[in-house]
């Protein structure tokens, strides 16, 4: 039985309200784990590239973790009062090596919708070499992930063996390929393809097949200084993802004073417009967007949350190093 098939199964007339009001959600989405765009999607994209990029692995000379959690369209939840709209969090960090001549990389993803939970992990490293005026990382990763289906609180009014209860899984291996190239005043620009693998999986016996669509990024971005007062930078961006059938383009900007308090706006076509705010504290940096919904099934907005600890490493080497290690 496909995804799509699974939909059509659970809204036919006799089943019950909440798995109606459930997979009519799903249906909404579920192409978000079988036909469409698969990996989660964050607005502070900006402080998001070592997910999504293995080749920016040891760039910024620091050693750093970052940490994301979203929750989106808050208030959408099932009859018991679950909530089974998207909570997405996810926790990557780099650092660089000299005798690797590049840097190394790890994180942790989890997006849940309704009852299906994705959880990837990667493990990676970028080769670092100056070009021009900055710096070109090209990196691979090597994934894993488990996908799973909490079967129990599906409960059909009709008995069927693909519904018994208990949670399912698979577990799928992937490979991932990016280049990322900055400069010293500000300018990045990024390329990367995740689950090159595109693997197929069946979930349980009772044959719900996934198919892993490859993803395509790409960031850039540039920081303007103001001639008068060069404390206060402007830094627009543009993030697009691209799974060969459907596409998200994040245009934003962001007002930075004195490389410690930043604001900006986000829009993704079609979907929503979003308030960021954030500061850094020291090695801290800290980000808060919340999205407005522009369409029907938007529910109350979306909050998402940044935390970054960025620790700076004073190493001797020829390549060039960077004075803002907080907000590229």
């Amino acid at each position: 039985m496909t995804g799509r098939n699974l939909v059509e199964f659970f809204v036919k007339p006799r089943r019950s309200r909440r798995l109606v009001m459930f997979m009519s959600l799903a249906g909404l989405f579920f192409s978000s784990f079988v036909y469409a765009q698969q990996e989660p999607q964050f607005t502070l994209n900006m402080f998001n590239h070592m997910a999504v990029n293995p080749g920016y692995a040891g760039l910024r000379d620091a050693i750093t973790v970052t940490g994301l959690m979203r929750q989106q369209w808050i208030g959408i939840e099932d009859d018991e009062g679950n909530r089974v709209s998207p909570e997405s969090f996810v926790i990557s960090g780099d650092a660089p090596v000299r005798i690797l001549r590049g840097g190394v990389s790890a994180s942790v993803m989890q997006d849940k919708i309704g009852y299906f939970k994705d959880i990837y992990v990667r493990l990676g490293y970028a080769y670092n070499r100056p070009v021009g005026d900055g710096e070109l990382g090209i990196g691979f990763n090597v994934g894993f992930l488990n996908k799973s289906l909490d079967i129990g609180k599906l409960k059909p009014v009709d008995d069927d063996p693909i519904l018994k209860g208990g949670t399912e899984s698979t577990m799928f291996t992937d490979l991932a390929v990016g280049a990322f190239y900055q400069q010293p005043g500000g300018l990045y620009l990024g390329l990367s393809a995740t689950q090159l693998l595109e693997g197929a999986r069946e979930l349980g016996t009772g044959g719900l097949d996934f198919q892993l669509r490859r993803h395509y990024y790409a960031a850039a971005g540039y920081e303007i200084s103001w001639i008068r007062n060069p404390a206060y930078v402007l830094i627009p961006g543009v993030f697009a993802k691209f799974d060969g059938t459907t596409a998200q383009v994040d245009i934003n900007a962001r007002l930075q004073y004195n490389e410690k308090f930043w604001g900006g706006l986000t829009y993704r076509f079609q979907e929503t417009a979003a308030v960021m705010l954030g500061m850094s504290v020291k090695d801290l940096s800290f980000g808060y967007a919340y999205d407005i919904p522009l369409s029907r099934i938007g529910g109350a907005g979306s909050h998402e949350i940044m935390v970054r600890y960025s620790f700076k490493l004073e190493l001797e080497k020829a390549r060039r190093s960077f004075r803002n290690t907080r907000f590229l």
